[in-house]
């Protein structure tokens, strides 16, 4: 199939979240810039005064370069709940407040409907149509056919390229991949989580939680878990945890774990609303393929523990707007689409590394070692902080910080850790 310029073409996005938001508004705005007369459609049968997508709402660096920057998008006062200043970090048995540097740029919680309808508005505002309906089907071109015919609840849209931005939707990954014709294979391994809304006044988040973020690593006596945290809004409090073989037992668990209950308000069980979800923990294949890309959690290119996924969302989003309006819609083109990602595909198995790392620290009892460590090493410090906080890559945290003298300091008062425990 050709792989011509968008002038003048049709683009269809499937998902009206971050990513897609995020690849209608940079593609408006470009295709206005440049005169290229884009027509761009976005779907969405979610309506974000009802519905939501499941997550703790958590915002961080760099979103206020990728909304302002790059989307020319200033998020309004009311969207922000509160911003944070710190995490304290409970693993190994230890824990730590962690606590980055300013220049490393600000965290917000907000509420994530609110967010989500806040950049559907804003993709409206740039003169995208919005479908309030579901894709049902999808048929690419072939046999001379240039056009990709969408089926949706309100009709059928001839586009010239698809935009894949619905997010770990099973419904549409199965359209996806049914339309693609196995070309595009949805993420695997998957990391199941729960969220609860917990209400509770004002006086008692400033007295035990603050403007600070309770992550744990591997919650003790809860196998299946791999982290959970508490993270403090205006009015109320955000408990989630993920595992992939989580259950909502042991969401409950860990809500009656006293270093977690000390920083919660008394919990009626029957009267909480657990949100179930999911997120990716292998990457899809087939992420660009001919007349399409996929954008956001579909690719499976979350980072373990710290996921970013709103960023992630818009990131991909954006680089998908910028490589259809500079390199065209063809399969081809798509492949810049694939080198503008390369560091944040290689970044998810830095992250793997990583993972896998604190699991064999955490069975070993090295985990809590390190904890200790940062507590007057700032390297390790700097380190952890990135790690849970997102701020910045597994790569550059690797490269950074994994130095031989680091690591042989590590393992020396690891073995003093474990002579003093068996004296």
């Amino acid at each position: 199939m050709d792989s011509g310029d968008i002038r003048g073409r049709t683009v269809a996005i499937i998902g009206g979240g971050p990513s897609g938001c995020a690849a209608a508004i940079r593609l408006a705005r470009l295709s206005r810039e440049q005169s290229l007369g884009v027509r761009i459609v976005l779907y969405e049968g979610k309506d974000f005064e009802f519905h939501y997508n499941q997550c703790a709402g958590v915002l961080s660096p760099p979103i206020d370069e990728l909304l302002q920057c790059r989307l020319d998008v200033e998020l309004p006062y009311d969207i922000f709940k509160r911003q944070i200043f710190g995490y304290r970090l409970h693993a190994g048995k230890k824990e730590i407040l962690l606590v980055g540097e300013p220049k490393t740029g600000a965290t917000y919680a907000v509420r994530r409907v609110v967010f989500d309808r806040f950049l559907l508005g804003c993709a409206k505002k740039e003169g995208v149509e919005v479908s309030r309906s579901r894709v049902t089907a999808i048929d690419f071109p072939k046999k001379g056919r240039n056009s990709v015919f969408l089926y949706s609840e309100e009709g059928m849209l001839k586009a010239d390229v698809v935009v894949g931005a619905f997010g770990l939707d099973d419904g549409m990954m199965s359209v996806f991949e049914t339309g693609t014709r196995g070309k595009y294979q949805r993420p695997g391994n998957y990391m199941h989580t729960f969220v609860v809304k917990i209400p509770s006044d004002r006086t008692f988040i400033e007295k035990n939680l603050g403007s600070i973020i309770y992550a744990y690593l591997f919650p003790p006596g809860i196998p299946n878990l791999d982290f959970g945290a508490v993270t403090p809004k205006a009015d109320h409090i955000i408990a989630n945890v993920a595992g992939r073989r989580a259950t909502v037992e042991d969401m409950f668990d860990f809500l009656s774990l006293p270093i977690v209950r000390k920083h919660l308000p008394p919990i009626d069980r029957d009267r909480l609303e657990v949100f179930r979800g999911k997120f990716p923990g292998k990457p899809a294949r087939g992420a660009t393929g001919d007349r399409y890309l996929v954008v956001g959690d579909a690719t499976g290119w979350m980072r373990p523990f710290k996921g970013k996924g709103i960023n992630m969302a818009i990131h991909t989003g954006i680089q998908a707007a910028e490589t259809m309006v500079e390199n065209g819609i063809g399969a081809a083109s798509f492949r810049h689409y694939e080198e503008r990602t390369r560091k944040l595909r290689e970044d998810y198995l830095y992250g793997s590394w990583m993972r896998h790392l604190c699991k064999v620290g955490e069975v070993t009892g090295m985990l809590g070692t390190v904890v200790s460590m940062a507590k007057v090493n700032q390297d390790v410090h700097d380190a952890l902080f990135s790690a849970v906080s997102g701020h910045g890559s597994f790569r550059e945290m690797f490269n950074r910080y994994a130095r031989p003298r680091v690591l042989a300091e590590v393992v020396r008062n690891y073995v003093t850790d474990r002579r003093r425990r068996r004296g």
